[in-house]
């Protein structure tokens, strides 16, 4: 007994995308795309036509997809307009060959229909019901005989394109689908380096074997948006705590400079941390706070420049900086150990930050967060 409800549920329908208000929308249009259809082919008539045909059942199918998937390939008015076109003249052909074998007349056109609209690209699936009534549809459709597809068929389509894109338009949707052209033209168009590019979809798709409704441009850009919005989530599960690096050497603001620079060539970090007693962040030490205060005026005058900045003065008083709080950076950008990394990225990026302090509650330094920290959370 409990393998019933688990039977079932692996049938149950998914819910469907959109919003109330989507739906609401697509209802509504489709219900004016129909009528529009119906009044103004109903206008077109001639009076003594009145009890013409001026509308199909297959256009109700068709304003579904035309109005609920309007990206869908189905639904773009070349699928519309020649998949009806087409399914139409395929049922007056064989309605008129087989005229006392309506199973077989209806079964050829069906299968006619389905090859021509995957040889032109006009795929739509209210083609198939276009076709059936064409050999179904009884005497008054049958006297119609090839008139039938330019009237209602051919008609009756146009009229709900133009419905569907005028209502479209006026909603603030996009019909029909535009390519994407999915090769930047300029930085700006430039987006994140996702991990697979369009020629491997293409060939995703074509290991796929099913037809599906939706464009490979949509499919393209549904999965960048997946892949943007996991990249976002595990970002924000990623605390600086989790990617920090201890801290292995700090300055005091009195420490000279040359030990200063020794310990500097002695480490990896691009900057060292300067701290006071209670081990609050006051500066950055780095390689270039030494380069601008040694002010080289050529290349080869670096390490005499150096020399002569780093050197200790023996006099009580001296023109030059002596420790390490003369020449430091501050102040200083220091980040909490428990904001998440997505943060640190735009920070560190728009001050063009190497190393950044990372303190605690009490803004007590705990740790030192780099670029390399950055780029290898990313890569894990």
């Amino acid at each position: 007994m409990p393998a019933i409800p688990a039977f079932l549920k692996a049938y149950w329908p998914r819910p469907v995308t959109g919003s109330l208000r989507d739906h609401a929308r697509a209802a509504f249009g489709a219900g004016l795309g129909i009528l529009a259809t119906g009044l103004l082919a109903r206008a077109a008539l001639p009076g003594d036509w009145l009890s013409a045909i001026f509308l199909i059942a297959p256009m109700g199918a068709s304003a579904v997809i035309l109005f609920c998937l309007p990206s869908s390939p189905l639904a773009q008015p070349w699928s519309i307009l020649a998949g009806n076109t087409v399914a139409a003249l395929c049922g007056v052909f064989f309605a008129h060959l087989l005229p006392g074998q309506l199973a077989y007349a209806a079964a050829l056109a069906m299968l006619s229909a389905i090859s021509l609209m995957f040889a032109l690209r006009c795929l739509h699936p209210p083609s198939g019901a276009v076709a059936l009534t064409a050999v179904l549809g009884g005497e008054t459709i049958y006297q119609l005989g090839y008139g039938f597809i330019w009237w209602p068929v051919l008609a009756n389509s146009l009229l709900l394109v133009l419905s569907a894109w005028l209502y479209h338009t006026l909603t603030g949707y996009r019909y029909p689908a535009v390519q994407i052209d999915s090769k930047p033209t300029s930085p700006e168009h430039m987006n994140y380096q996702f991990g697979f590019r369009q020629e491997d979809l293409q060939a995703a798709l074509g290991q796929f074997h099913e037809v599906l409704d939706i464009s490979p441009d949509s499919l393209q850009a549904l999965l960048q948006q997946t892949e943007l919005i996991a990249y976002h989530r595990k970002l924000e599960e990623i605390e600086c705590r989790h990617v920090m690096r201890p801290v292995t050497d700090t300055l005091q603001f009195g420490d000279t400079l040359e030990d200063a620079w020794q310990t500097l060539l002695q480490q990896s970090e691009p900057a060292i941390p300067v701290i006071n007693k209670a081990s609050l962040v006051i500066g950055l030490l780095s390689v270039a706070d030494f380069m601008r205060h040694a002010k080289p005026e050529r290349f080869n005058l670096v390490a005499p420049a150096l020399k002569k900045l780093i050197r200790w003065s023996p006099t009580t008083h001296s023109n030059k900086p002596e420790v390490v709080g003369q020449i430091m950076a501050t102040p200083v950008i220091t980040i909490l150990q428990d904001m998440h990394l997505m943060h640190t990225i735009p920070l560190m990026t728009s001050h063009h930050l190497q190393l950044v302090p990372v303190v605690d509650q009490h803004n007590k330094l705990v740790g030192i967060l780099t670029q390399t920290d950055i780029i290898r959370a990313l890569y894990r």
